[in-house]
């Protein structure tokens, strides 16, 4: 081999090196693309289960004194299951009261209160009853009405007519009466 044969040897070897290095260091850095990508994954999943970490470590604080708590209230307390009940809204409007009488005060002679009173039949649901109502609450019967009959409680709730008529819990809902134990 002569010198011009090395010296084309050489830097054909050179290119190959060359090429094959930077090869390399392409396949390099799009490993570390993908490792940071990978590294910023995995980063924001930590920082959304230290944050979730949080909330569950705080609502197990609140479960466990609901606990104590309705250790306490089953100690006085009886809950019996009514049944389901079909749920309308009348308004506590006071001088034009479209639903009732207009004076503010109930059939059992209670001043009606928004998320205290419902109306219900007396037959199922005599006055003074205290009643669980399912995603509505702990509601106390207080009223009557031509109209509600059955298994039917109406919820009084606060504004107008027109705020009854938009209420969000009309339909059926669960019910449970709570009663003091003897």
């Amino acid at each position: 081999m002569g010198p011009d044969t090395l010296s084309k040897l050489a830097v054909s070897v050179a290119i190959c090196a060359a090429a094959a290095s930077s090869v390399a260091v392409g396949l390099a850095n799009s490993r570390i693309d993908d490792l940071e990508i990978q590294r910023d994954i995995y980063k924001s999943r930590a920082e959304d289960w230290e944050g979730t970490a949080g909330v569950i470590a705080q609502y197990a604080d609140d479960l466990a004194d609901e606990l104590k708590i309705r250790g306490t209230l089953d100690k006085k307390l009886v809950v019996e299951y009514a049944g389901a009940f079909e749920c309308t809204a009348y308004c506590t409007e006071k001088y034009q009261h479209i639903c009732g009488t207009g004076t503010g005060i109930t059939a059992s002679g209670q001043p009606i209160q928004a998320d205290v009173t419902v109306a219900a039949d007396q037959t199922l649901l005599p006055y003074g009853t205290v009643v669980y109502i399912e995603d509505v609450g702990i509601r106390i019967v207080q009223d009557k009405g031509a109209g509600v009959q059955g298994n039917h409680i109406d919820v009084a709730v606060s504004g107008s007519h027109e705020d009854a008529l938009k209420w969000t819990g009309y339909g059926e809902h669960r019910v449970w009466i709570i009663k003091e134990t003897d």
